[in-house]
């Protein structure tokens, strides 16, 4: 009963801080924001680790971008319970994020993240599809994918997810290895 008396809270609060802020119902950053093709290229093209990584975290900050302040908001502090481990407010405001704007990637993702989080791998599978509808060269989702199969020992599932995420961004060096891995066990079936 605590529970439901604090989430009912937190919408109270939410609603009225939507109000507060002036409700804007779409984002205009994001996923379509035409700094990303830049950067993809450089990202592929770059052998440099540490370029990379810059690289990387530009994309990431650009997913953020939501354009709205209150979905910026929103994601920061869906992000700060994330990081808690309070997945259930996480939860509750990364959805509100998906209802006020269905077509931003990254609340999706985030979602994504805290369903694969508290061991809802389906709900997380589905949300991360339509993270990559709305951004295919999502490669962070594209990995949560390929762990998610990982998991339940679905290998071909495991070996293309990871496959997509390192040909966009081979500079994640833990989703390269696992993907290696994964590779040398198939081969190994097979002789």
């Amino acid at each position: 009963m605590p529970y439901i008396w604090g989430m009912r809270t937190l919408l109270l609060r939410l609603a009225v801080l939507l109000t507060c802020l002036g409700w804007s119902a779409t984002a205009s950053a994001r996923q379509d924001d035409p700094r990303l093709d830049e950067l993809f290229a450089n990202l592929a093209a770059t052998e440099n680790y540490s370029e990379a990584k810059a690289i990387e975290k530009n994309i990431w900050s650009i997913w953020l971008e939501s354009g709205s302040d209150t979905i910026d908001f929103l994601m920061v502090q869906g992000m700060q319970y994330m990081g808690q481990g309070a997945f259930g407010k996480a939860l509750t405001l990364f959805t509100s994020v998906t209802k006020i704007d269905p077509e931003y990637s990254e609340a999706w993702n985030k979602r994504a993240t805290v369903l694969f989080l508290i061991g809802e791998f389906d709900a997380s599978i589905e949300d991360i599809g339509r993270t990559l509808e709305l951004e295919p060269r999502h490669f962070g989702a594209l990995a949560g994918l390929g762990q998610i199969y990982d998991r339940q020992e679905i290998d071909e599932g495991a070996l293309s997810a990871f496959e997509k995420a390192v040909n966009i961004n081979p500079h994640m060096r833990t989703v390269a290895e696992r993907l290696k891995q994964l590779q040398k066990e198939r081969d190994d079936k097979r002789i």
